[in-house]
């Protein structure tokens, strides 16, 4: 029998979930474009944006620990632009006035092997924000995240109780 992923598409109660958008960040200004308690994981990550330094921060308080935190500079610093295990790829880098100005246009994102389990008490945060060294005034950002969400807990674990007992579940 499979982890509890592998058995997503057997179980009732839970469906994909997209956060998008597109927000104007500035420097030293939190932009927090999701704060939610999510039950379920995360599964996709993606953003783009128009400066060097622009910032993600993912974090579930009360942990005192940033799930992500990185700006588009350090992964091309770090040399991230290859598919790695749970890790986020940088897929385009273009800045080439560095480091006299960060304009240009990056994007990065991850399709986790194993999606990332939610706490279930915990607001997950994702924010934006410019760090030190961007040289504009503000910079655009698209986004999306791609949660697996239960929405009836109920319904989730009797399905789930079936699959493991071997009967599939009731329609």
């Amino acid at each position: 029998m499979g982890s509890i992923i592998d058995l997503l598409a057997l179980l009732d109660g839970w469906d994909y979930r997209v956060i998008s958008g597109t927000i104007t960040v500035k420097p030293g200004v939190i932009n927090e474009v999701f704060a939610e308690n999510v039950k379920g994981w995360l599964l996709i990550g993606f953003f783009d944006a128009t400066d060097a330094f622009t910032n993600l921060s993912v974090q579930m308080p009360p942990e005192t620990f940033k799930i992500v935190q990185f700006n588009l500079a350090e992964l091309a610093a770090t040399g991230v632009t290859l598919p790695l295990a749970a890790s986020f790829v940088l897929t385009t880098f273009n800045f080439t006035g560095l480091p006299l100005d960060s304009s240009g246009y990056g994007a990065t994102q991850f399709n986790l092997p194993y999606p990332l389990p939610l706490k279930k008490n915990n607001v997950i945060h994702i924010q934006f924000t410019l760090d030190p060294g961007t040289t504009q005034l503000s910079a655009s950002v698209d986004y999306d995240f791609v949660f697996a969400q239960i929405y009836r807990p109920d319904l989730f674990t009797k399905s789930l109780k079936q699959v493991y007992s071997g009967k599939y579940p009731e329609p």
